[in-house]
């Protein structure tokens, strides 16, 4: 029977375990939520850098206005980088461009997950979308990565795994063996389902930007199933999953 877990923060994901195993790497604010959006706005991939360095080092070997350069580090701005959030992002000129794209935890996620067999990312707002790719993977090992805040767990972050979870286990029932942590972010999903803003608010990242004039986006972040997209690792880039190239379901 295979497994379906849900990796609390980044910091305790071990990238030795992940062959043969799929991740959903879960950044609800912001990191996934803005690659979900970028792609939705067009934007041809994305590409997510562990730290800001490395973002730069890229961008100097790509075309002036081929990319855009975007990120935040602990929350602050980066000198030359456009911003982080999903709203921010939208207002510049993405379509057919390469977002650049580092942020203190989302981007890191990613970066410790590369690994696994397929990699996702997932927010709110494509939560569905995600959902019914995974039906290509119920044979395999899912793995719902929340990427946490500097080491702690983001409630967010496990609301948004809840609905996955939740969506799964009905889609799906009885073929999944649930670890306690999937458990625990599922009991979640019955407190947040109707008022997911509310979860994004309670939470205390978004506390903390809320006191920075951030409710539009967090506005945004918390409409489930806004964007029918699936951002996929492909090599060392997301891209937008058409549905043609779903994968077959896994012998």
């Amino acid at each position: 029977m295979p497994k379906l877990n849900v990796v609390l923060r980044k910091e305790d994901l071990d990238p030795a375990l992940l062959a043969g195993k799929v991740v959903v790497v879960i950044d609800v604010l912001f990191a996934t939520s803005s690659i979900a959006t970028a792609l939705h706005q067009g934007a041809e991939s994305v590409i997510p850098f562990a730290d800001v360095d490395q973002a730069r080092a890229a961008a100097e070997e790509l075309a002036p206005g081929s990319y855009l350069l975007a990120g935040e580090h602990l929350l602050h701005e980066i000198p030359g980088f456009a911003g982080y959030s999903p709203l921010a992002l939208a207002e510049y000129p993405l379509r057919g461009r390469t977002l650049l794209y580092s942020t203190t935890n989302g981007t890191r996620a990613l970066d410790h997950a590369r690994t696994a067999d397929a990699v996702y990312a997932a927010a709110l707002l494509n939560a569905p979308a995600i959902l019914r790719q995974l039906d290509q993977h119920v044979q395999q090992t899912l793995v719902l990565l929340c990427a946490g805040s500097a080491g702690r767990i983001n409630l967010e972050d496990l609301f948004a795994a809840s609905l996955l979870v939740e969506g799964l286990t009905k889609r799906w029932p009885g073929n999944w063996s649930l670890s306690d942590t999937a458990r625990i972010a599922h009991a979640t999903h019955a407190r947040y389902i109707d008022s997911p803003l509310a979860c994004l608010l309670d939470s205390q990242l978004g506390q903390l930007l809320a006191t920075r004039d951030m409710h539009p986006e967090l506005r945004h972040a918390a409409q489930i199933g806004l964007l029918d997209v699936v951002p996929r690792l492909v090599g060392d880039r997301l891209v937008c999953l058409k549905e043609e190239q779903t994968l077959p379901v896994s012998e």
